[in-house]
Formats: structure tokens, C-alpha cells, sequence
């Protein structure tokens, strides 16, 4: 036992490098894993960690084989083979591998609390069966690819296991079959990130990001050698450290070959980084056109009370903005919105900048139109008359009908009997219910009736009955000032009764003049009329779908003018329909059920003005911030920062490769610059040798992972379950950015300089020609 124990201590940095790397790998998984629950996203996103820490473990196998080399080779001349041997090399590796699994889980499970408590509002759930069957599994995989690892050595001729010096040696078959092969899998992972379905990739597309950052460090691996090899006779007479530097590059495996993870881990991090830079960006220009100000206060009440109190408190229209959006997510051709675009430059003003609404919000101005606005407030109902031209009977009286929805979003309407006279005004006063707080008027009906018939015995008669309305107001607002028209269906329905053969129903029914409303309303019936406005075309903005539709506020059909298309509206995002508010809801019945209505509340607005509109609406004002944690949520945007944490476990399993090259090879670079000194080469020399070799790595490895960072963002980025994407938002921007591709480029070429510094940074005691003869005596 004793003797074991002094052979794995003396082995203690090898196995301390395996206990490392379990570690991290298997607390990644489990960190990975956890936080990927909470999320509610997939849990192979941890994927190509898995395959990073098998591409790295097998080397931490051979070396550790490597460093019992004699006590193999020793153990076969004694006659121990076969599982006894087998025994004699898994107890150290397998012990800790155990404990690397037990540290991995308490790191992995204190990441993702730690983790989830930062980024996400659900508790991450404690480990479980799964994360347990994980971290095994990846133990198991571990002790096996340990094992195959060493059995290269196991099998080796046992001159070379008791030799004193390693060689070089060519790589094998089976190596240069599983490079093509990874070089294979990356094509294969490209093609099917095209083809998979958004938001359900496979196994293989996940692997993607790691296949395409390995397949381009061997690549890069393949290149540097074979352009060491022809600079090798070029350096030979221009200059001693380019020559050593170039033997060294085209046969040294201490720095060149854990470059292939290095540039595997920092493609993974460019993805990384680039999808979490497109997720943030998605997902605040999406808020943001949500959310249409950097407040909003919710009406449940409709849009005649939004409408209503937008100008009731702020009547210079510089802070509050009524707004209707109609989702529709089930049926995206009849998405639309309404805003008030007279005040949107005031109260939005450069909100929508940087957002893919920019140029739609440049333009809002253009859907303002001249209709009246028919919201009125009051309680009462204010009617003034007189006859112009009376029928045959004395008795005939006229009935005008008012229809309106109140601010609590409901129709309505109320009767006027009135009793007009030649060159005699007849007033009446109404009790108008529901309109104290705010109503609009949504249309007139008027029609002659007997007197004593209670208002609703019409008189059949077809002889001509002129009225003049000489007022028609609600508290301070006068129904005359706007144009009105007769419903044409109701008239020319009318002709068709045989009761009046001879009728002309062409006649004028309607007539706006300076000094009232002309009436003569139908020999039966009632005749609608509407604001002559109704007819207009009402301007819209449309994206992604066909513009014209006729929609409005209450699904009434109205005529919508030309179309302007737009990428993508305010309110809506990609799809839909967007109008002005106040002319949409000329004539309109209430405001439709599914409709969200708001007020918009500019960065500007005075305290008490936003206390008084939360009160009067009885709702809390939702943030901009409010707004970008409900689409987050939504579209499940924490996806991409679960691919960050694997990244970042990615960045220590490549970091700890490299440095475990380095003190795996660091004895045998010393002993080399040791045996330059005895042919009279100075330390200088060997140092500038270094300093060449390192930045040739350092350049090779920017150019890699820059090359495979914008391959993997250009082929992979889009087949990754990053977020969800609505069909009705605007599109993820996929597109390589220049600072998500140069920074993990630029840490890992640093940290190939870094690492790779000190191991060439050799101190003239460490390789003084005698160590030659001391290693010689031992």
C-alpha cells in the first residue's frame, strides 16, 4: 500500500490534471442540465461539452500511462499480464475519477443555483435521478476512455515502454480516421441545422458548434505542420531561431495539439456569445415594440376610456397616448393595432431607434387623418328643432335615435321624441347614461311616428316631412360640427315595398348646412345615419401581410387606403395591420373582446399625472422592463444563456488541456534546450526559438477560430434552439458580429501566449547541460 501510494504521488500531477477535468466536465453537465430544466429548454445543450472532455481526456489516459511506462514494462518481464495488470492501472485512475464525479456534482449543483437565482425567476430543482444518471454516465465514459487511452501504451514493444527517451511518433490509422471523421461530422452537422426544424434540433446539430471548432483546430494542426516542414529548409541559413522554431512546430505535440480544443472551445464561445448578443437584442427590440413607450398603463375598459382620458388629462397631448393592439396569434392575417398618431411623436419620440420599427415610427404622422373625433362627455343629451316642411298630419312627430358606446366599452343608445314646428324651436333634454366618464357617438337614426304611438308606431305616408336640427350636443361638444350621410342600404332597400310604387327615394334625405342638420327621414322605418367621414379611406401601415383588408377597431368593414409595407410595425412586430386610433373608431361599435387596450405614458409625464391615470384605470403602469422579462419569458430566451454556461465550462475543459500538454512536455523541452547549450546554441537563441513558436501558434489560432467562429455562426446559428420565435415577430438576427467573433479569437490566441510563456520560459539553472547527466543517472 505504501509503495502505491508513493507511485501515485509521484504521478500526483497527472492524476490531479484527471481529477480536474472529470471534475469540470461533470459539474458542466450537471450545472448544464440543472438550468436547462429550470428553463424549460433542451438538455443536450451540453452536448459539446461531453464531446470536448472525450476529445481531452484520452491524452490525460496516455499520459498517465506514459508516466508508468517502466513499471509496465517492468511488470511484463516479472510474467503480470492480462487483468492483473489491467487491475494494477485502474485503481488510481478510478478513485479519482469517483471523487472528480462527487466534487463535479457539488460544483454543478451550486453553479446552477447560483446561476439561477442570477438569470432566471424559477427555482432551479435540486439534482435528481437524472443529474445523478448524468454525472455517472459521464464518469463511466471517463474510466473508459482512460482505459483506451493507456491501452496504446499497454501494447506497446517492450523495448520502447523500458526505453529512457520518447520519440516523436507518426500518428496512427486509427487517428487520422477519427480527425476525417470529425471533419465529416461537422459537414453533417451544417447540412442538418439547415434542415432540422427551428426549435428542435437533434443531437448532431447541438454537437455542431464543438465538430466544426475541432474539425478546423485539426485543419489548423494539419496546415502549421506542413508549413513548418517546408520552412524548415527555408530557415535553415537565414537564422537559427527561425529554424529550431519551425523543427519544433512541425513535430512538438506539447503546444501544437491541445490547440485543436483550444480552437473547438473558443468557436463554441464566438456561438455562445453571438447568440446571446442576438438573443439581448431580439429580445429588447421586441419589448420594445411591445410595449410602444417606456410605460404603459393597462385599460381594461376599452378604447373610448382611453381615449377619454388621454385628453381629459393631458389635453396638449405631450405625455399620454391611447393604444388598442388585436394579437390574433392564431389567425396572423387579422393581427392589427390603433394608435394615436397625433401624439405619437410626443410621447414616443425616439423610443423605437435601433428597433426594427424605426422606419414604420418615422412615419406614423402619415396615418393622421382630419376626422372628427366623436368623443364626447356629459350626462345629458341637448336637442333643439323646428319644422320646415311638415306632412299631412298635424300629429306626426320625430324620433331620433343616438348610438354610442360608454367608457366602460359597451354599446348603447337612448330616444328622443321631439315635436318640431314651423319657425319654432323645440328643445328636449335627455338623460344620456354612461357618458360622465367619456362615450363615443358611433351613429344617428331618425324616423317620423305618430303622436300618442309611443315612439315606435311609424306613420306610412310618403309625402315630404323636413326637420331642422339646430342643436344636437353633449356637454360641450356640438354633434353638428361634422358631417353626416345617410346609410344608402336602408334607402334602397326601402324601393323595393310596395306601399310606395311611385316613391322617388333619391330624394334628399340629409342635407349639412350652416345652421343645423337637415332631416327628412323615411315614410317607414328608420334611417341610419352615419359621419360622412366612415367613407374615407383610412391610411394604414402593413407588414407581412396583404394590406387592404377591411378591419377596424370593432370588425366593422371599412375601406382602408394604399398600403405602406414596412418591415415591421410598432405594437405588432412582423405581421399585422396598424392604424390611427381616433379615425379607426369613427362609427365603430365597441372595441372587439381579444383587444389589448393601453395607455402609452412618455418618460416626461409629471408624478401626479400618472398617479391620477393609474387611479382613474385602477391598473398598475407596466415598465419597459416589465415588458422585456414577459417576452423573454415567453420566448424562452433563457436558452441561450444555459449555451453560455456550457461555453464557459467548455473555455476551463480547453484551458486545462493546454496547460496539462504543457507540464506533460515541459521536462522534455528542458532537456532539449539543454542539449542545445552543450552544441553551443546560447539560452538567447533558444528563447527567441520560443518566442517565434509561440507567435505563430497565437497567430494560427486567431485566423482558426475567427474562420470557424463565422462558419459556425453562418451555418449553425439559426438551427439552434436559442429562443422561440413567434411567428409574428420580427426574425432572430443571426449574422456574424465583428466583436462576438474577435474576442474569444483574441482570449484564446492570449491564452496560448500566456500558457504556452511559461512553458518556454526556461531558466538557465533548469537546463544546464549537466541535468543531461544526471538524467542519465537515474
Amino acid at each position: 500500500m505504501t509503495r502505491a501510494l508513493r507511485g501515485a504521488w509521484s504521478r500526483r500531477g497527472t492524476l490531479l490534471t484527471l481529477l480536474a477535468m472529470t471534475t469540470v466536465v461533470v459539474g458542466g453537465a450537471v450545472a448544464v442540465l440543472g438550468f436547462a430544466e429550470a428553463a424549460g429548454t433542451s438538455r443536450w445543450l451540453m452536448s459539446p461539452l461531453l464531446l470536448l472532455g472525450a476529445v481531452a481526456i484520452p491524452s490525460i489516459g496516455r499520459e498517465l500511462a506514459a508516466a508508468r511506462r517502466e513499471e509496465i514494462g517492468l511488470a511484463r518481464l516479472r510474467g503480470i499480464r492480462g487483468l492483473r495488470l489491467g487491475g494494477v492501472l485502474l485503481a488510481e485512475p478510478l478513485v479519482t475519477i469517483v471523487l472528480g464525479t462527487c466534487l463535479g456534482l457539488v460544483l454543478g449543483s451550486l453553479v446552477a443555483r447560483v446561476a439561477g437565482s442570477a438569470w432566471l425567476d424559477a427555482d432551479v430543482p435540486a439534482l435528481g435521478s437524472t443529474a445523478a444518471g448524468v454525472a455517472l454516465g459521464t464518469a463511466a465514459g471517463s474510466l473508459l476512455i482512460v482505459l483506451l487511452g493507456t491501452w496504446a501504451t499497454v501494447t506497446e514493444p517492450l523495448s520502447v515502454q523500458v526505453a529512457t527517451r520518447n520519440r516523436p511518433r507518426r500518428a496512427t490509422t486509427l487517428v487520422l480516421f477519427g480527425s476525417v471523421l470529425v471533419i465529416v461530422g461537422a459537414a453533417v452537422a451544417a447540412y442538418r441545422s439547415r434542415q432540422a426544424v427551428v426549435g428542435d434540433p437533434d443531437v448532431l446539430v447541438l454537437l455542431g458548434p464543438a465538430l466544426v471548432g475541432l474539425a478546423l483546430g485539426q485543419v489548423a494542426i494539419w496546415v502549421l505542420r506542413l508549413l513548418a516542414r517546408g520552412a524548415t529548409g527555408a530557415t535553415a541559413t537565414s537564422g537559427l531561431s527561425g529554424f529550431l522554431a519551425t523543427r519544433r512546430l512541425s513535430r512538438a505535440d506539447d503546444l501544437v495539439t491541445p490547440m485543436r480544443l483550444l480552437v473547438a472551445a473558443a468557436v463554441v464561445g464566438v456561438l455562445a456569445l453571438t447568440g446571446a448578443s442576438s438573443v439581448t437584442d431580439w429580445v429588447d427590440g421586441g419589448a420594445r415594440i411591445a410595449a410602444g413607450g417606456p410605460r404603459s398603463v393597462p385599460v381594461e375598459e376599452g378604447a373610448v376610456q382611453a381615449l377619454a382620458l388621454t385628453r381629459d388629462l393631458d389635453p396638449e397631448g405631450q405625455h399620454l397616448m391611447a393604444v388598442a393592439v388585436v394579437p390574433n396569434e392564431g389567425r396572423l392575417g387579422e393581427r392589427r393595432a390603433y394608435v394615436d398618431a397625433a401624439r405619437f411623436e410626443s410621447v414616443a419620440g425616439d423610443f423605437y431607434d435601433d428597433t426594427p420599427a424605426a422606419a414604420a415610427a418615422a412615419r406614423i404622422d402619415e396615418l393622421t387623418t382630419d376626422s372628427a373625433d366623436l368623443t364626447v362627455r356629459g350626462n345629458r343629451l341637448e336637442v333643439a328643432s323646428e319644422r320646415i316642411e311638415s306632412g299631412p298630419t298635424a300629429t306626426t312627430r320625430l324620433i331620433l335615435e343616438l348610438d354610442y358606446v360608454t367608457a366602460d366599452g359597451k354599446g348603447a343608445s337612448i330616444e328622443a321624441l321631439l315635436n318640431p314646428r314651423p319657425g319654432q324651436q323645440d328643445r328636449r333634454s335627455v338623460r344620456l347614461p354612461g357618458c360622465t366618464a367619456g362615450c363615443q357617438v358611433t351613429g344617428l337614426a331618425i324616423a317620423r311616428t305618430l303622436a300618442g304611438g309611443g315612439g315606435n308606431v311609424f306613420e306610412l305616408d310618403d309625402t315630404s316631412y323636413r326637420v331642422l336640427l339646430t342643436q344636437l350636443s353633449v356637454g360641450d361638444r356640438s354633434l353638428l360640427d361634422v358631417a353626416w350621410q345617410p346609410d344608402r342600404s336602408a334607402i334602397d332597400g326601402l324601393g323595393n315595398i310596395r306601399f310606395y310604387p311611385g316613391l322617388d327615394l333619391h330624394y334628399r334625405s340629409v342635407a349639412n348646412r350652416l345652421d343645423g342638420l337637415e332631416v327628412n327621414p323615411l315614410p317607414d322605418g328608420l334611417l341610419d345615419l352615419q359621419v360622412a367621414a366612415i367613407s374615407d379611406p383610412i391610411p394604414e401601415f402593413a407588414a407581412g401581410a396583404e394590406p387592404g383588408l377591411p378591419l377596424d377597431i370593432a370588425g366593422n368593414d371599412r375601406v382602408l387606403g394604399e398600403g405602406t409595407r414596412f418591415e415591421a410595425l410598432p405594437l405588432l412586430g412582423g405581421i399585422g395591420q396598424l392604424t390611427d386610433l381616433p379615425t379607426s373608431m369613427v362609427g365603430s361599435r365597441p372595441t372587439v373582446p381579444d383587444a389589448e387596450t393601453s395607455i402609452v405614458v412618455a418618460d416626461d409625464t409629471p408624478s401626479a399625472m400618472l398617479a391620477a391615470l393609474t387611479e382613474a384605470t385602477g391598473t398598475k403602469a407596466r415598465s419597459l422592463e416589465d415588458v422585456r422579462r414577459s417576452v423573454s419569458t415567453a420566448a424562452g430566451a433563457d436558452q441561450s444563456r444555459a449555451y453560455a454556461l456550457m461555453a464557459a465550462f467548455c473555455a476551463l475543459v480547453a484551458l486545462l488541456s493546454l496547460a496539462a500538454g504543457i507540464a506533460r512536455h515541459l521536462r522534455s523541452y528542458r532537456h532539449d534546450v539543454a542539449s542545445l547549450r552543450v552544441l553551443g546554441v546560447g539560452l538567447g537563441e533558444a528563447r527567441r526559438a520560443g518566442r517565434v513558436e509561440l507567435a505563430a501558434l497565437a497567430a494560427v489560432v486567431l485566423g482558426s477560430v475567427a474562420a470557424g467562429g463565422w462558419l459556425a455562426v453562418h451555418l449553425l446559428l439559426g438551427g439552434l434552439p436559442l429562443v422561440t420565435v413567434s411567428p409574428a415577430a420580427a426574425p432572430l438576427d443571426t449574422t456574424p458580429r465583428v466583436a462576438t467573433l474577435v474576442v474569444p479569437a483574441v482570449l484564446a490566441a492570449v491564452a496560448m501566449l500566456v500558457l504556452g510563456g511559461r512553458a518556454r520560459a526556461v531558466r538557465p539553472s533548469a537546463t544546464r547541460p549537466s541535468t543531461l547527466r544526471e538524467e542519465e543517472g537515474r
